[in-house]
C-alpha cells in the first residue's frame, strides 16, 4: 500500500493484513503461554502455594490496565501504542519519554528470551557455546520481521499451538495424577488459612503478585499495530481483552492443579529458580521437563518475534512523527511494508545478550513496562 505525498511521489505504508485471529495469536506468542512457569518455583516459595490466588489478583489488575489500553486504542487507532496515547493526550515530549520507556521493554524483552532460550539449549548440548544460540536466535528473529508481519503470524501460529498441545497433555496427566494418587481437588489448593497467615496474608500475595506480572508482558504490544490491523477500533480491543483475560484464567487454573498435585512443592522444590522442570517431572514425567524446554525455546523465539516487531512500530511511530530521524526511523520498507531499518536496528541490539546478564535484562525490562505503564 502506498500513498502519494505532497510532491507527488509515492511512499510506502504499513499493510493492513491482522485480523482478529492474528491479532490474539501476536499476543499470545508474545505473552509466551508458558511464561507463568518461568517464576512458578520462586513465587510458590514465596507465596507458601498460593499461586493460584496471586495470579487471581494479578489478573484482576492488569484486566484494568488492558481496559485503558482498549480506551485508548478506540480514540487513537495508530502504531505507537503508550508513545501515540501520552502524544495525543498530553504533549509531544511526555509522549517521546513514554515511548522510550515502553520500547526499553520491548528492546530487552529479545535479549533476555535470547539468554533464557541459550542457556537451556546449552545445557541440552553442551558441545554448543551459547554465543552461537544467540547469534541464531537474533537472525531468525530478525529475519522473520524483516519478511513482513504475515511470515511472522504463519510462525506465530505454529510455536503457539506447539505451547497449546504441551499444556493439554500437562493438564490431562496432572489430573491423572491428582486422582491416581488419591489428591483432593478443593479449596486447600487455593487457599490455606495456616500458610495465608504465616506469610503475612495480603502482603504476601502482593508480593508475589508483583514478581508474576512478568507473565502478562505483551498483550499491549497488540496496540502498536494500530495501522497493521483490520478494523482496528473493533478487532485490537477485542484481541487485547481475550489475550488478557484468557491468558490469566489459564494461569489461574493450571497453578492450581500444580498446586493440588504437589500440596508441600512450596517447601520441597529443591531449586526454585528451575521450579517449573521440578514440578512437571513431579506430576507427568521426565519426557514432559525436555517437551517443556523445547517448547519454550520456540515459545521465546515467537515472543522476540513480536517484541521486535512492537518496538520497531514504536520507533516509527516517533520517526513519523519527527522525534526520531524520519528518513531512518519512518522509513517503510516498499516491498514487504514493515520498517525495516528499525527491525536491523533491533537485531544489531539484540546481539548486546552476548554481554549482559537474565538478572540485569529482567530488571531493564521492569523498569521500562513500569515507567510506561503508567504513563
Amino acid at each position: 500500500m502506498s500513498n502519494s505525498n505532497g510532491n507527488g511521489s509515492q511512499t510506502a505504508e504499513l499493510s493492513r493484513v491482522m485480523n482478529l485471529r492474528s491479532l490474539i495469536f501476536y499476543g499470545v506468542a508474545f505473552v509466551i503461554p508458558l511464561a507463568f512457569f518461568t517464576t512458578y518455583g520462586i513465587v510458590t516459595n514465596t507465596t507458601h502455594g498460593h499461586v493460584s490466588m496471586t495470579y487471581v489478583v494479578a489478573t484482576l489488575c492488569m484486566v484494568f490496565t488492558a481496559y485503558s489500553y482498549c480506551r485508548m486504542v478506540k480514540a487513537f487507532p495508530k502504531s505507537g501504542s503508550v508513545y501515540t496515547y501520552a502524544t495525543e493526550t498530553f504533549n509531544p515530549y511526555i509522549g517521546f519519554i513514554a515511548g522510550w520507556t515502553i520500547v526499553l521493554g520491548y528492546m530487552f524483552l529479545p535479549m533476555l528470551n535470547y539468554l533464557a532460550s541459550a542457556t537451556f539449549m546449552e545445557a541440552a548440548l553442551p558441545g554448543v557455546p551459547m554465543w552461537v544460540w544467540i547469534v541464531l536466535f537474533t537472525v531468525i528473529v530478525t529475519g522473520a520481521n524483516l519478511l513482513g508481519l504475515k511470515v511472522a503470524d504463519m510462525f506465530n501460529n505454529v510455536v503457539v499451538i506447539i505451547q497449546l498441545i504441551f499444556l493439554v497433555i500437562l493438564l490431562i496427566m496432572t489430573v491423572r495424577f491428582i486422582t491416581g494418587h488419591d489428591l483432593a481437588i478443593n479449596l486447600d489448593a487455593f487457599y490455606n488459612s495456616e500458610e495465608f497467615h504465616n506469610i503475612g496474608g495480603v502482603s504476601g500475595i502482593a508480593a508475589g503478585a508483583t514478581i508474576v506480572c512478568l507473565a502478562y508482558l505483551g498483550f499491549d504490544g497488540i496496540a502498536t499495530l494500530g495501522e497493521e490491523a483490520i478494523n482496528p477500533k473493533k478487532n485490537i480491543p477485542r484481541a487485547i481483552m481475550i489475550t488478557c483475560v484468557g491468558l490469566g484464567s489459564m494461569y489461574v487454573i493450571f497453578t492450581y492443579l500444580l498446586q493440588a498435585a504437589w500440596p508441600t512443592a512450596w517447601n520441597e522444590i529443591q531449586d526454585i529458580d528451575g521450579g517449573a522442570v521440578e514440578v512437571i517431572a513431579h506430576v507427568a514425567n521426565t519426557g514432559m521437563s525436555y517437551f517443556f524446554i523445547a517448547a519454550y525455546v520456540v515459545g521465546c523465539i515467537a515472543a522476540s518475534i513480536s517484541a521486535v516487531a512492537s518496538a520497531s512500530r514504536v520507533l516509527y511511530g516517533m520517526g513519523r512523527d519527527g522525534l526520531l530521524p524520519k528518513k531512518c526511523f519512518g522509513y517503510i520498507n516498499p516491498r514487504f511494508h514493515v520498517p525495516s531499518y528499525n527491525i536491523l536496528i533491533m537485531g544489531t541490539f539484540g546481539l548486546t545478550a552476548l554481554f549482559f546478564s537474565l538478572t540485569i535484562a529482567s530488571c531493564l525490562i521492569n523498569f521500562g513496562a513500569l515507567l510506561g505503564f503508567p504513563l
